[in-house]
């Protein structure tokens, strides 16, 4: 029998420069920082590039990933009734953000293998209610950015883009972030750009922004001329949302930041050392990359071809390999309990009041897509971020022994 007795390095990577700058800012006494972290958020604009439409990135580090989606929604005036359309196959944070600020999720079904929402499953459910799209670039897989982007102006809607596991991905060479009219990136310590806890949302239009601001960005964070017309305005006040940000994570970003482009290059020849692997094998594969992208495998996802109900075999097999898998998404969000309002028995739900009112009824939806890669795939953690094609070469075999041993 084979074994996968392979390990990927330590993840987070925490150079000891990166040590060393935590010690020098816990020694300055700087760790609450009332004015945010202007200087992460220097360097993230760097990082990104403009938008097809030329615009500059404006990013806010900020709580988390989930704070981050709030904040693009509320600065570009998203709130109770609107609907947003996004995809049933993701970690529910995507959704509850959405619920959380008094709007209507409307699900697009993705497209079974690669797991991602399509400008034609948008455009099929697109209504004069939508207000915005909220693509989610799952596992570090980006959405066909261009073709959404175009859909979205064809339309008048907004395009925002759920970046959270994939930062540094790139579509048609522009990286994800970089299409939308705002993002939003998680960077909590497990995710590609990792600090403790955090996130950062990434804003083209200024005025989108400095309404988000005023909910969640202590005035000492703003620019003094803002911060003087907004008190003018009577607009400058406590009425918050607690989105600040840790200093300490804003210091481990900033490190980790120059290293993340090698990091990816080094996730990808390892998914790509696996795929080939895996190529003659029927019974499990991994979704090919779409035209134009360039994903950076955050998670791996493996696509289970036999029958769903041997799926918990082919699990126990891997396990028995040494290689250990997960269902990342066990249930698509349409069907969970407490997304239905109807004849839901257990304790309350902030938004089911608002889900009644819109009249939605998410369990009477049949999206195939997102119903099949549930009951269809394993995940595993791929922070492979050294490449290593022996220890890919061992996985494949491992994996296509533990199929082939169910078959």
């Amino acid at each position: 029998m084979q074994h996968f007795s392979h390990r990927p390095p330590p993840y987070p990577v925490r150079h000891e420069s990166t040590i060393q700058a935590v010690i020098d800012h816990l020694r300055q006494g700087d760790w609450t920082r009332l004015e945010g972290a202007p200087e992460l958020e220097a360097d993230l604009a760097a990082f990104h590039g403009p938008d097809p439409r030329g615009r500059a990135p404006l990013p806010w580090f900020i709580a988390s990933g989930t704070a981050a989606l709030e904040a693009i929604m509320l600065g570009h005036g998203i709130g109770p009734g609107d609907e947003v359309i996004t995809s049933p196959y993701t970690w529910g944070a995507t959704v509850s953000a959405i619920l959380a600020i008094g709007a209507i999720p409307r699900f697009a079904d993705i497209d079974g293998d690669s797991g991602l929402i399509t400008p034609e499953s948008v455009a099929a459910v697109l209504s004069p209610q939508s207000k915005a799209v909220l693509a989610v670039h799952l596992f570090g897989q980006p959405v066909d950015c261009a073709g959404l982007q175009t859909l979205c102006n064809q339309r008048g809607v907004l395009f925002f883009e759920d970046a959270s596991q994939a930062h540094g991905a790139r579509f048609q060479g522009r990286r994800v972030g970089d299409w939308g009219d705002a993002a939003a990136f998680s960077c909590m310590g497990l995710k590609p750009l990792a600090g403790t806890e955090g996130g950062y949302a990434l804003f083209r239009d200024r005025a989108a922004a400095e309404c988000a601001w005023l909910y969640g960005k202590h005035p000492r964070g703003l620019d003094p001329a803002v911060a003087q017309r907004l008190g003018e305005a009577g607009l400058l006040d406590a009425l918050q949302l607690g989105w600040r940000n840790c200093a300490i994570s804003a210091t481990l970003l900033r490190q980790a930041l120059p290293h993340l482009d090698g990091e990816n290059a080094a996730r990808r020849a390892n998914a790509a050392t696996l795929r080939a692997g895996l190529a003659n094998c029927p019974l499990v594969d991994m979704a090919e990359e779409q035209p134009g992208a360039e994903g950076i495998y955050h998670l791996l996802s493996l696509i289970w071809r036999g029958d769903a109900d041997r799926r918990p075999a082919f699990q126990q097999a891997l396990t028995q390999r040494g290689v250990d898998t997960f269902v990342y998404i066990p249930v698509p969000l349409h069907r969970l309990k407490r997304l239905n309002p109807q004849g839901y028995q257990g304790p309350p739900v902030l938004w089911h009041r608002q889900l009644l009112a819109a009249g939605v009824d998410y369990a009477a939806q049949d999206l195939p897509g997102a119903q099949w890669r549930s009951a269809h795939t394993l995940e595993m953690g791929f922070n492979w971020t050294v490449d290593d094609p022996r220890a890919m070469q061992s996985l494949a075999a491992a994996i296509v022994e533990a199929a082939e041993s169910i078959a």
